[in-house]
């Protein structure tokens, strides 16, 4: 993608609001997930805190997500990527669906992301602050099974203010224009 094609996808992200509720796990889809997480975080080999970081390098909006900052992640952030995650958003494709397990005390920094995938944060152990930068209406907490949509051509950040470890599933859906015109519709 070029650059100017990149701005452009960003500058029509901008359209649509930071972050949406896009609906709730049942209490049985919640339960499984937590399941299937404690399952594979037994085993060390499945997390993959370094990987993350060198894909968010690679990846990264330059100039707003790169540097040093990324790969210190993997010293408290860490995923574990799986299909067997339930995870059902009306009307979008998901993949990628992961864990994201955040330390004690620790923060995502304020970063943006590729303009054409977008993000779901859907929190299973305690509630996650999500905030913009320089955006001046109120932050949203979303809580625990609730499902919601992170607009990446927002510089965000996610807060948890719990003393464990803080498990959250994380998805991307593609950008497309089924997609934008969809998440249109439910503003």
């Amino acid at each position: 993608m070029s650059k100017i094609s990149e701005l452009r996808m960003h500058a029509r992200n901008r359209k649509l609001p930071p972050f949406m509720e896009l609906g709730a796990l049942s209490s049985e889809i919640t339960l499984h997930n937590l399941f299937i997480y404690y399952d594979l975080a037994d085993n060390p080999d499945n997390l993959s805190g370094t990987k993350t970081a060198k894909e968010r390098h690679d990846h990264a909006v330059a100039g707003v997500s790169t540097g040093k900052d990324v790969y210190d992640l993997g010293e408290f952030y860490n995923q574990i990527h799986t299909d067997e995650i339930q995870l059902n958003v009306n009307g979008l494709k998901i993949y990628n669906t992961r864990f994201a397990m955040l330390a004690p005390g620790k923060h995502i920094e304020f970063h943006m992301d590729p303009p054409n995938i977008y993000n779901l944060i859907c929190p299973l152990t305690d509630p996650v602050v999500l905030q913009v930068q320089d955006y001046p209406e109120r932050f949203p907490v979303a809580d625990i099974g609730e499902i919601w949509f992170i607009n990446p051509s927002y510089s965000h950040s996610s807060r948890h203010e719990s003393t464990e470890t803080r498990v959250a599933i994380l998805a991307n859906f593609e950008y497309t224009e089924e997609t934008y015109e969809h998440l249109t519709r439910i503003l």
